[in-house]
C-alpha cells in the first residue's frame, strides 16, 4: 500500500514539474530567444551567397538580416556556429523570427521527449526505468535547460545525434544502421568538430562490428567531408568560422584585438512577428530566473589563483587530462568480446561523451551554462544502467544535479560545482571507479 501511495506520489509530482516547464518555457518564448536569432540570420546569408561571421548589418540592410544581438564594437559577428548547424536550420529560415521561436521550442521537447523514450526502453529493470524518468524530470529543472529555451540556443543537437549514433552502433545486423549513425557521428563532428573524441574508448569495440557495417558506417562522414573540402564555397564559409573563432578567443582571453565602429542598432519597435513592447514585458514577469555561470577551466584558475592560464598551457592540460584518463580506461577495462553486453557498450558511451565534455570545460572561449544541456545523453543512459553497486556515485551524480538546479547567494558557483560533480560520478560509472576495477579484478 505504501509502494502504491509513493508512485503515485511520484507520479503526480513529476506531472506538476512537466506543466510547470511547458508553461514557463513557454513564458521563455515571449521574452525572445536571441541566440537563435544569429543562427537563424546565419542560415539566410549562406543561403543567399554570404559568409555570416563578419557581417555587421547596415542600413538598408533590411529586415532579413537584422540581429539587435549583434550590435557592438567587434570585428566577428554573433554568428559563432559551424556552417552546418547554418545548414541544418535552412528549412526553417525563411519563415518569421516569431514562428520559427515556437517550432524550435516544440522541437526542443520532441528532442527531449525521444531521448528519454530511448533510455526508458534501454533500461531492464523498474528501478532504472524509474531513474530515467526522474533524471529528465529533474533536467527540466535546471538552469541548463532554462538557459538552453530561454536563449533559444542548439546546444542541444549534440545529445540528440549522441542518441542516434548509440541506437545504431546496438544494432550491427544491417547495413542501414550503419549509415544512419555514420551519418549521426559525421553530424556531431560537424557541430563540435572535437566530438571526435567521444569514439576513444569506442575503439575497443572495433573488433566486435563487422567490416562490412565499419565500412558503411564511415561512408556519410567521407561524403560530407569531400563535399566541403570539393566545394569552394564550402570550404571558404569553414575558413571564415575558424577565423571567426581566433578572434572570439582574443576577445575571452584579453588578448589585442581588433574595435570597429559599427551601425547603430535602430531599435525595430515591431519585426518578424516580435513586438518589442510585448517582450520587455515579459521579461519583466518571468516565471523563473535564468542564472548562467561559465565553468571553464581558465575562469576556475583565475579565480582561483588570481592569474590568467595561458592558452598553450590550456590546451596542454586539456590534452594530458584526456590522454590520462583514456588510458586508465583501456587499462581497467578488457578489449569486450563479440557478446559483450549492452552495459559495457552503454559505459564506453557515456565515457567517451565525459571525454568530449572535458575538451569543452577547457575550451579558451567562455562556455555559458547552456552548454552543460549536453549533459542529458550520459545522465540519462546512467539511469538506464542504474545498479546499487554504485549507489554512491549516483547519489554524487544527483546532488550535482540539484546543484544545477538551485542557485542561492551565499552559494558560490553551485551550478559549476554540480556540474564538475556530474562529471566525476559518470567517470566512476563508467569503468573508472574502485568499484568496476574490482569487479574486473574478480573476473
Amino acid at each position: 500500500m505504501f509502494i502504491k501511495a509513493a508512485r503515485i506520489f511520484a507520479v503526480c509530482c513529476g506531472l506538476a514539474v512537466l506543466i510547470f516547464s511547458v508553461l514557463r518555457d513557454i513564458h521563455y518564448d515571449k521574452e525572445f530567444p536571441g541566440d537563435l536569432r544569429n543562427r537563424i540570420v546565419g542560415a539566410r546569408m549562406i543561403e543567399d551567397g554570404h559568409s555570416p561571421y563578419f557581417y555587421k548589418w547596415r542600413k538598408g540592410d533590411g529586415l532579413r538580416y537584422y540581429d539587435p544581438t549583434n550590435f557592438d564594437t567587434v570585428k566577428p559577428s554573433a554568428c559563432t556556429s559551424t556552417p552546418f548547424i547554418h545548414h541544418l536550420l535552412r528549412p526553417l529560415a525563411d519563415q518569421p523570427q516569431a514562428k520559427i521561436s515556437q517550432y524550435w521550442l516544440v522541437l526542443e521537447y520532441l528532442i527531449l521527449t525521444a531521448m528519454t523514450l530511448f533510455a526508458f526502453y534501454h533500461a531492464t529493470t523498474r528501478g532504472q526505468k524509474w531513474a530515467v524518468l526522474a533524471i529528465a524530470l529533474l533536467f527540466l529543472l535546471t538552469n541548463a535547460w532554462k538557459c538552453q529555451v530561454s536563449h533559444g540556443q542548439t546546444y542541444l543537437l549534440i545529445p540528440a545525434f549522441a542518441t542516434v549514433l548509440f541506437a545504431c552502433l546496438r544494432r550491427r545486423e544491417n547495413i542501414g544502421w550503419a549509415l544512419l549513425g555514420g551519418l549521426a557521428a559525421a553530424c556531431m563532428m560537424l557541430i563540435r568538430p572535437y566530438a571526435v573524441l567521444f569514439f576513444l574508448p569506442l575503439l575497443l569495440h572495433l573488433r566486435t562490428f563487422p567490416r562490412k557495417w565499419l565500412l558503411a558506417f564511415l561512408i556519410p562522414g567521407l561524403l560530407l567531408t569531400g563535399w566541403i573540402i570539393t566545394s569552394r564555397w564550402e570550404y571558404s564559409l569553414w575558413q571564415d568560422y575558424a577565423r571567426m573563432l581566433q578572434e572570439h578567443l582574443k576577445i575571452a582571453q584579453d588578448l589585442p584585438h581588433d574595435i570597429q565602429y559599427n551601425e547603430p542598432d535602430p531599435h525595430y519597435p515591431h519585426w518578424e512577428g516580435i513586438d518589442q513592447a510585448i517582450t520587455r514585458d515579459a521579461m519583466a514577469h518571468t516565471l523563473s530566473k535564468v542564472y548562467s555561470e561559465n565553468g571553464n577551466i581558465f575562469v576556475l584558475y583565475r579565480l582561483l589563483l588570481h592569474r590568467k592560464l595561458p592558452v598553450a598551457a590550456l590546451a596542454v592540460l586539456s590534452l594530458g587530462t584526456i590522454l590520462t584518463l583514456t588510458t586508465l580506461f583501456y587499462r581497467r577495462n578488457c578489449t569486450p568480446r563479440p557478446g559483450s553486453t549492452a552495459s559495457d557498450l552503454t559505459r564506453m558511451a557515456i565515457f567517451g561523451f565525459c571525454l568530449y565534455m572535458i575538451a569543452d570545460l577547457f575550451s579558451p572561449i567562455y562556455r555559458h551554462q547552456y552548454y552543460t544541456v549536453q549533459w542529458i545523453f550520459p545522465l540519462l543512459l546512467a539511469g538506464s544502467i542504474w545498479s546499487p553497486r554504485w549507489r554512491t556515485w549516483y547519489i554524487a551524480m544527483a546532488a550535482g544535479l540539484l546543484l544545477s538546479i538551485i542557485h542561492l547567494p551565499f552559494l558560490k558557483m553551485a551550478n559549476t560545482v554540480g556540474e564538475y560533480m556530474i562529471l566525476l560520478a559518470l567517470l566512476a560509472i563508467s569503468g573508472l571507479s574502485p568499484e568496476n576495477i574490482s569487479r574486473k579484478s574478480r573476473q
